[in-house]
């Protein structure tokens, strides 16, 4: 299983918390890659818009545990897609911050992390690429 990562979890940060260091020790590095979206800054961190005609520069890792999956999905407050789907059909509050998305970048299957919440224009990060300041 393979994830795009494009913020924080990315290798530049993997001393950053506790976090991202398990996240690097229990993945492998594959490449660069690209998705067609928007960034945002939120706070401190990242929130991805997937979709329209710009880029968002990550990485993309080989993920070996699907516990791992699940402690990310803790660590970015998300739901996965089918939970998403089902709080639509039935109006149910979503309160998460991201869903987990599953996407095909070039021929990889990926997860990524897609944004929930409201985002500012101001805060686009017009380059595609999370640098922490």
């Amino acid at each position: 299983m393979h994830i795009f990562v494009y913020g924080t979890l990315k290798k530049a940060y993997k001393d950053l918390n506790t976090f991202t260091s398990v996240f690097h020790s229990n993945t492998e590095w594959l490449c660069h890659a690209v998705v067609k979206g928007d960034m945002y800054l939120k706070d401190w961190y990242p929130a991805l818009r997937l979709g329209g005609d710009n880029l968002v520069f990550g990485e993309i890792y080989r993920i070996n545990s699907p516990v791992l999956l699940e402690t990310i999905d803790q660590y970015e407050d998300a739901i996965t897609q089918d939970e998403y789907a089902i709080k639509l059909k039935h109006l149910v509050p979503i309160t998460s911050d991201y869903v987990r998305r599953h996407i095909r970048i070039d021929d990889m299957e990926c997860w990524v992390y897609e944004y929930l919440g409201e985002v500012s224009e101001r805060m686009h990060i017009k380059s595609g690429v999370f640098e922490m300041r």
